[in-house]
């Protein structure tokens, strides 16, 4: 008697989670007859609000019934229509919103269970039911209790279920949750379930059925919709590797809403105060690893990195370097590993340690370059550091072995810039090479596999492998994308920028090059940075250094690739004009929805966008911070966003680490800043 009652409580409570749920759908449905001359000329008065079960985005940013806007549509040539929510005219249907037609099938499906369980009780009252509840629907689990049930309803019951109706839904869900969780150990320890009724293989059918009756409207242009699918339009939790935000025609099962992800977890605290604060108010730290640097004749460092989990970061000057962690506290730096060109590493340098002999090079003219050579560029995984420099030498550091060389390779030609995935695995340089008939030069890129040894779980770095660039310009840029499948790079002379794919390691594959077309007024000379959005390779950032040139964000349009020798051409989505010129990094937020900025003066920018579409109102450009310029590119700060894109990182050449967190407090706090905002040009 008591488990009946239990779960009749239980069904209560979650239809009431249903219809709290059932609100965020309570948009623009349909259009009154009454009074309406034109249903292009619909305004909000004659708009008709209810739960919406087809929702789509429009370009102006606004949400409303897909039947709706093509009813709006019907009295015009075009399929353009004045918004009736914001009155904006000539607006089009930009694309369906999966997630919240996905939330809209599934308040159906626990609806229509509930009402069959009802159903079902209310002809046979006297029977024992055995059909699952609602309860074991959303947890998805087969599930089935033997015991019988009253048709009184329970007064307790009744007024337990008013009293919680003040709470919010937060605390409702607590509750559920955790008495379907103690009713699941009660029906454990009592009894044994049975698995496989035909009452569950009926419900398990007509589930089925429901989901494959539900299609996907088809649009006209479906593939161009694809690059707008950013993290920041679904959810807010940041891009593992395994992650992909490339949109699939096909249709993802219920039970794909309900799986979660562990591999980060996320601190409602700080997301409440990143949605108040991001991107104007954040708290601002600032640490100076070297005090006697600030002094405006000191040394400065000649190239920074920090890692991918921004746990650690390095420094390098000509001939030694420096690796500091990151306390997650209070952001404070420890040195932790330093060393020098030679191979000495250790703690500090107090304690040096020599280099293995077995590491050092055979032949007298790599020895000879050893002892000579200068570090000039580096780059800092979660496991490795990699440096290189003159005389064509690359080192590979241990982090977790106190910045031990383990790998020194010295190539025949000039390395121009390097890069390293952040899992580690994955080393790619640019090289300037020469034909042994002609002389003439030929630009190379090459790919560095590590492996684990299978019993010692050693790294070992098999030979790599040479890829040759269409072009004879030397390589300028080369970065890796987040999950190493794509390979950006520029060139220097002529600036083209291009996109290997490197899903296939032993068969590199050019999946798109630069067109003049996007750049008419020659924004691609002098490029300084490329960047792919993290997850989203449709998405690419570029910067430059040129004359009255501008950051672009362009489609690269290579998911739309058929055929194994189509080369894919991009297109421009946004110019971003009001930071200027002369812009040398960029970093692209894992949430997908901002850019930092950093130019030749050192101000450091952020561009705000829900989507990257051009003449997007909703787009905010900030001042962040202002650190030390830098001439040239590879002398500029580095920036890094950290995995859950609430924090950014700041390292410039003086050593002075900077930590902007928009996640810190909310924006009356004392500790918290303004930023300043740049407006459009």
């Amino acid at each position: 008697m008591h488990t009946n009652k239990h779960k009749w409580g239980h069904e209560a409570d979650i239809m009431r989670v249903l219809d709290d749920i059932e609100h965020n759908l309570f948009l623009p449905q349909r259009l009154l007859r009454d009074g309406v001359a034109s249903a292009a000329s619909a305004d909000e008065s004659h708009v008709q609000y209810g739960t919406v079960k087809d929702c789509s985005v429009l370009t102006c940013g606004c949400c409303i019934s897909e039947s709706l806007f093509h009813e709006l549509c019907r009295g015009t040539s075009s399929q353009q229509a004045a918004c009736p929510i914001c009155q904006q005219e000539n607006v089009q249907l930009l694309s369906a919103i999966t997630p919240l037609r996905e939330l809209a099938r599934q308040i159906d499906f626990f609806r229509s269970t509930a009402a069959q369980n009802e159903s079902r009780y209310d002809e046979h009252p006297g029977i024992t039911r055995t059909s699952p509840s609602l309860s074991s629907a959303l947890s998805l689990t087969p599930s089935r209790s033997s015991s019988t049930v009253e048709l009184e309803t329970d007064n307790k019951t009744l007024s337990s279920s008013t009293a919680k109706e003040k709470s919010s839904l937060l605390e409702l869900f607590h509750i559920v949750a955790s008495r379907i969780h103690n009713s699941n150990a009660e029906i454990k320890s009592g009894q044994p379930l049975a698995i496989g009724t035909v009452q569950e293989q009926e419900e398990h059918s007509t589930k089925e059925n429901y989901s494959s009756s539900f299609l996907d409207p088809n649009y006209e242009d479906h593939t161009n919709w694809k690059i707008l699918d950013n993290a920041s339009n679904t959810r807010t939790v940041p891009i593992d590797n395994n992650s992909s935000l490339v949109s699939t025609d096909v249709t993802v099962p219920s039970t794909a809403t309900y799986q979660t992800n562990n591999a980060h977890d996320v601190d409602e605290e700080k997301e409440y105060f990143f949605a108040n604060c991001f991107p104007m108010y954040r708290k601002k730290f600032q640490f100076s690893t070297h005090p006697k640097f600030l002094g405006t004749k000191s040394k400065l460092f000649i190239n920074q990195s920090i890692s991918p989990d921004c746990t650690k970061f390095a420094l390098i000057t000509e001939h030694k370097w420096e690796v500091y962690s990151i306390n997650p506290k209070d952001n404070s730096p420890r040195l932790i590993s330093c060393g020098k060109s030679s191979g000495e590493y250790g703690p500090n340098f107090n304690q040096l340690t020599e280099p293995s002999s077995s590491l050092s090079a055979t032949s007298q003219a790599s020895k000879k370059k050893k002892k000579s050579w200068s570090q000039r560029f580096c780059k800092l995984s979660n496991e490795f550091l990699i440096i290189s420099g003159s005389q064509s030498i690359l080192n590979i550091h241990d982090i977790n072995q106190n910045g031990k060389l383990i790998h020194t390779y010295v190539s025949r030609f000039p390395i121009r810039c390097i890069d390293i995935d952040p899992s580690s695995q994955i080393i790619a340089y640019g090289i300037t090479g020469k034909d042994r008939h002609t002389g003439a030069e030929q630009a190379l890129v090459v790919i560095q596999q590590i492996m684990r040894n299978k019993v010692t779980s050693e790294p070992e770095f098999p030979p790599p492998i040479t890829i040759t660039l269409p072009y004879r310009d030397p390589i300028n840029t080369i970065q890796l994308s987040h999950d190493a499948k794509y390979l950006t790079c520029s060139t220097a002379l002529e600036s083209r920028f291009l996109i290997i794919s490197l899903q296939k390691i032993n068969e590199p594959r050019l999946i798109m090059k630069s067109v003049r077309s996007i750049d008419t007024s020659l924004e691609s000379e002098g490029i300084t940075d490329t960047k792919l959005f993290p997850g989203n390779p449709n998405l690419m950032c570029i910067t430059s250094t040129a004359f009255n040139s501008s950051p672009l964000v362009i489609n690269t349009k290579i998911t739309q690739i058929n055929g194994v020798r189509s080369v894919a051409q991009p297109s421009m989505l946004i110019r971003v004009d009001e930071i200027g010129c002369k812009i040398h990094k960029c970093e692209i937020s894992p949430r997908n929805d901002a850019i930092a900025f950093l130019d030749r003066n050192g101000s450091v920018y952020i561009m705000c966008a829900p989507t990257m579409i051009d003449n997007n109102e909703k787009r905010r450009t900030i001042l962040v911070e202002t650190v030390a310029n830098a001439y040239r590119a590879y002398e500029s700060a580095t920036l890094r966003f950290n995995p859950e894109g609430n924090k950014l990182y700041i390292l410039d050449r003086k050593g002075t680490f900077f930590v902007e967190d928009f996640a810190y407090g909310l924006p009356q706090s004392r500790e918290i800043t303004k930023c300043k905002q740049i407006f459009h040009k």
